[in-house]
């Protein structure tokens, strides 16, 4: 197994070429050979790969997710900044520009979500494509109502 970074991405086709320092040539990587979902691949994502090389270059045979800039922006977005509690008995401190917490969940539309976190995410990675930001969107919102935290 070598690792690399992916370093060309096209999603419409489906492949990818990942650079890694063991190898002399980019290795080509197509999105059915990858055992991560595909909306998790950008240029910036470190993969681990299991590669031949065949007439055209080295050709990847499997691929596992070491990190993806597309995750680590949806981690970004939906983390923010950690709240802190100093002991038990003591007040939360809150980061700077959170609002005080009144012990409720707020409750959000699902165009409110999807719009704060379209906002959250293009300014925490500004380099998501359209369709990574809407897989982001899709799985973050497939989550909040399954815990209730969107309005019906």
């Amino acid at each position: 197994m070598v690792r690399g970074e992916v370093v060309r991405y096209d999603a419409i086709k489906g492949y990818a070429f990942v650079a890694a320092d063991e190898l002399d040539e980019d290795v080509f990587l197509h999105v059915n050979d990858i055992d991560f979902d595909k909306t998790l691949m950008a240029v910036g994502t470190v993969v681990e790969l299991t590669h031949e090389t065949g007439d055209r270059g080295p050709r990847a045979l499997s691929a596992s997710l070491v990190s993806s800039p597309v995750a680590d922006a949806a981690h970004a977005a939906l983390g923010g900044e950690p709240v802190r509690r100093a002991d038990a008995g003591q007040r939360t401190e809150r980061a700077p520009g959170q609002r005080p917490h009144d012990g409720f969940a707020d409750v959000l539309s699902a165009g409110e979500l999807r719009a704060e976190l379209t906002e959250r995410l293009l300014a925490s990675a500004g380099d998501l494509t359209g369709r990574q930001v809407l897989a982001v969107r899709g799985a973050v919102e497939q989550l909040a109502r399954s815990h209730g935290w969107l309005d019906a």
